[in-house]
């Protein structure tokens, strides 16, 4: 295997990877959200943690922080995974296409096709298509 090959190949979408992050930044992001709720909650009185006063609320806060970060990235629209999903299917997409491989729900399909647009990755292949089609758009980068 020539190294283009091996580069090209770990540019492949992977379908089951980008579902078990998801998975993972959702689980983390709730996670971090209740235990920094909880020490944050139980940070004037010493009974189960004995961490109490200022320390103990700069500890919550920066808990839940992270939490609320894991959950901006949960609900980050997937760019880079759309146009890896693009390259795959040999530069075409459709919102089916989006919507199944990337599970996402309708309106953040739309969402996703309406950036992706706007940021020149895709262009629409037929404008003139009968209400009954899905349109297909071609990758441009």
């Amino acid at each position: 295997m020539n190294k283009f090959s091996e580069s090209h190949d770990s540019e492949d979408f992977d379908e089951g990877t980008f579902q078990k992050s998801k998975q993972s930044e959702r689980r983390q992001a709730y996670f971090f959200l209740i235990l920094g709720g909880l020490v944050f909650l139980d940070s004037g009185s010493p009974i189960p943690i004995p961490l109490t006063g200022l320390p103990s609320v700069l500890l919550g806060l920066a808990i839940m922080a992270y939490g609320w970060s894991q959950w901006r990235s949960y609900q980050r629209l997937p760019l880079h995974e759309a146009i890896q999903l693009g390259r795959v299917q040999g530069g075409r997409l459709s919102r089916t296409d989006l919507f199944l491989k990337l599970r996402l729900s309708a309106e953040k399909t739309d969402e996703l096709l309406d950036l992706l647009i706007q940021k020149g990755f895709l262009e629409r292949i037929d404008e003139d298509l009968p209400p009954e089609n899905e349109p297909v758009y071609r990758l441009l980068s």
